[in-house]
């Protein structure tokens, strides 16, 4: 088995994690910085300027999990593929967590389409 530093391999195993932690930053921000600058009546395609970015970011961010979910997929190495692999488990955690990943993405970016950003 190859071996690969502990930071690297778990870095991977929670990028679905961070993936999410930045895109619910980025929902927030959005919305804080639209507040902040009352920019809330201000319109970008013919839509308001928070749903735009907040859409924006929710496909980016949903993009990027799906690609951690496809190579925790399909990253499947060649060789033993016993429970005691690690490589097994790393390979099930990243999945599990990119899907659980996923779904909270599209939680959080669901209220721009339905409440106004400082109402």
């Amino acid at each position: 088995m190859e071996k690969t530093a502990f930071t690297a391999t778990f870095t991977g195993m929670m990028s679905a994690f961070l993936i999410w932690a930045a895109h619910f930053a980025a929902v927030y921000g959005i919305n804080g910085l639209i507040c902040a600058r009352q920019w809330d009546g201000v319109e970008l395609y013919g839509h308001p300027v928070a749903v735009v970015l907040i859409l924006g970011a929710t496909a980016v961010a949903l993009l990027l999990a799906a690609g951690v979910l496809a190579a925790a997929l399909w990253g499947a190495a060649p060789g033993r593929r016993t429970s005691e692999d690690p490589r097994r488990f790393i390979r099930l955690f990243t999945g599990l967590a990119a899907a659980g990943s996923l779904v909270a993405i599209l939680w959080n970016g669901l209220p721009a389409l339905q409440v106004p950003a400082c109402g």
